[in-house]
């Protein structure tokens, strides 16, 4: 049974809209919608275990790195690299990927901390 929902959006989330749709090659606005939608919904779980295995290999430096008696990391410069590397890492992954990360993580708070830095 289809069903058919009117969506109105404000001219900025238009604008945002738009120019997903255009990069993401679907062939019919309301087709790049529903699989953004449906993608957001179902777990990812293979993008995931990736993110969950470089997260891993990060924390496993972080370690090594603190155990270290020569060099003295300073504390913030990690955590500012590792902040970085995680903005890096979410622009590269799928909205679907993205939008689970984002139930964990809050990226505004991880990029208003390197703005403040």
């Amino acid at each position: 049974m289809a069903k058919y929902v009117p969506l109105r959006f404000n001219d900025a989330e238009e604008r945002v809209l738009l120019r997903l749709f255009a990069a993401s090659g679907d062939t019919a606005l309301g087709t790049h919608i529903k699989r953004i939608y449906f993608d957001a919904s179902n777990p990812n779980t293979e993008a995931l275990q990736r993110f969950r295995h470089e997260l891993e290999g990060l924390r496993e430096s972080v370690e090594r790195w603190q155990g270290s008696s020569a060099g003295g990391v300073d504390p913030q410069l990690l955590v500012s690299l590792l902040c970085g590397i995680y903005l890096m890492v979410r622009k590269s992954v799928t909205e679907g990927v993205r939008a689970q990360a984002d139930q964990l993580v809050d990226a505004t708070a991880v990029e208003n901390y390197l703005r403040g830095r």
